[in-house]
């Protein structure tokens, strides 16, 4: 029986061997996969920090392209009024002239 206790004593130890080899590589895979997280959590960081810049950049381009039609529309309603100017003071001119 000596002998049947020190066969299953020793194979305990083998499995208890088996297991802190696989605790200890788990172990180290957790500590990488870990690291790899922080890594990709700070990429995601500077990506989002990238796409708010960007974003407020398209925003800031559809102000300015606003503003530009505006100025556009402006400048033809400026000359709209100068040529209705024109016309009336050709109107009033034909009508000074038939006096």
């Amino acid at each position: 029986m000596y002998e049947n206790e020190k066969n299953t004593l020793t194979q305990f130890e083998n499995k208890l061997h088996e297991l802190i080899a696989k605790y200890n590589s788990l172990k180290e895979l957790n500590s990488q996969l870990t690291q790899i997280i922080g890594e990709k959590d700070e990429q995601l960081k500077n990506l989002q920090s990238r796409y708010d810049e960007l974003e407020q950049n398209y925003t800031n381009l559809k102000q300015a392209r606003m503003i530009s039609i505006s100025y556009e529309e402006v400048d033809s309603a400026k000359e709209h009024i100068a040529r209705l100017v024109r016309e009336i003071d050709q109107c009033i001119d034909s009508l000074i002239k038939k006096q």
